[in-house]
């Protein structure tokens, strides 16, 4: 179905569909990281368990992500090897959830007095080594999901789908 031609509901529809999907796939990602980063402590014996700031991480940085899709940055690149879309989204998504991170733990930090270094000491180490390396580790895990999404707009959503659930024989 066009885009144009959908009703409200069904365009309400889909993006609260994408929101729900690019959730699960953030949860995921960054409850493996947290998951992670709490193995590394416990060897240590620091005890670590902001577990459930995964989902609410995830949830906000999905509107975040649905928001900033507007801009539409393969617009020039619609004939370009579909690795060049990929990486360019890739990359630009890693930026807008990095601004939105800093910029989340910064005004909390500042309701709880804290300064601006106080309050992004637990975003990778609040270093610039560990933003870039935590950077880059996103980026590589966003790479997939906005490849498969530049794959279903070549394709088409519906297309991809029966591949993936169905089987290529099905197509």
């Amino acid at each position: 179905m066009n885009k144009s031609t959908r009703t409200f509901k069904q365009r309400a529809f889909h993006e609260v569909k994408e929101g729900l999907i690019i959730t699960l796939y953030l949860w995921a990602v960054f409850g493996l990281l947290i998951l992670h980063k709490s193995m590394i402590l416990s060897e240590e014996h620091i005890d670590f368990a902001h577990h459930g700031l995964a989902l609410i991480n995830a949830l906000a940085l999905a509107k975040v992500m649905l928001v900033s899709r507007r801009f539409d940055l393969s617009a020039r690149m619609r004939t370009a090897p579909l690795i060049l879309p990929t990486l360019l989204k890739s990359a630009f998504f890693t930026v807008v959830l990095a601004c939105f991170k800093l910029l989340e733990d910064a005004v909390i930090g500042h309701f709880r007095r804290q300064s601006f270094q106080q309050s992004i000491s637990d975003f990778a180490g609040g270093t610039w080594q560990g933003v870039l390396t935590l950077s880059l580790l996103v980026f590589a895990l966003l790479i997939p999901f906005v490849g498969f999404g530049e794959l279903g707009r070549v394709l088409g959503e519906r297309k991809l789908a029966s591949i993936f659930l169905r089987g290529p024989q099905e197509i």
